[in-house]
């Protein structure tokens, strides 16, 4: 059971928070139960290590979090403003971007974010090619279509600023390498 345990420490730790949030009670007897019930399902439950080969640089991961968290906030003023005002409904667009990375951990991380901004969609992702068509709302003008495929191309950025992968080159948020 100890082998299991320190074979895969970030399991155990999840299935010590899973374990708790469970229960719905931050305690000393939830959180003790929670580390021998994991302990005990990686001793039966034997699992084989996951390796996703990703490197988090934690700067750039929190750079990453707050302004995901940022877009999400002004996004959502955005999205209330347009479902409220007078006027004729905000037009949508289907753009298509095409991403830098082929990575498809890499380009999958990129369109989940910018989905959970609301006002865009993921449609469609084909990480060989590198092609992300979403629907965008309040876009009209070839302008505002441009705007967001730069806004695309800078979460990539900072998506791959902040994991990379070995062999893959580190992507720093200017854009260099």
């Amino acid at each position: 059971m100890i082998r299991a345990v320190r074979q895969q420490p970030v399991a155990w730790g999840w299935l010590t928070v899973a374990w708790v949030v469970m229960w719905g009670n931050l305690s000393l007897a939830n959180v003790l139960g929670g580390m021998v019930v994991g302990a005990l399902l990686l001793a039966v439950l034997r699992m084989p290590p996951i390796s996703i080969g990703v490197r988090l640089h934690p700067l750039r991961a929190l750079v990453l979090l707050v302004r995901f968290l940022l877009d999400v906030v002004v996004a959502s003023f955005h999205v209330a403003w347009l479902a409220v005002r007078p006027g004729p409904a905000p037009r949508a667009s289907v753009i298509t971007t095409e991403l830098h990375t082929r990575n498809e951990l890499f380009a999958t991380i990129t369109a989940e974010m910018m989905s959970l901004v609301p006002g865009s969609l993921v449609i469609d992702l084909d990480p060989g090619s590198g092609l992300l068509s979403m629907h965008v709302l309040d876009v009209a003008t070839p302008e505002q279509a441009e705007a967001f495929r730069a806004r695309v191309l800078a979460q990539e950025r900072r998506v791959l600023a902040a994991l990379s992968a070995p062999g893959e080159p580190v992507v720093h948020p200017a854009g260099t390498s």
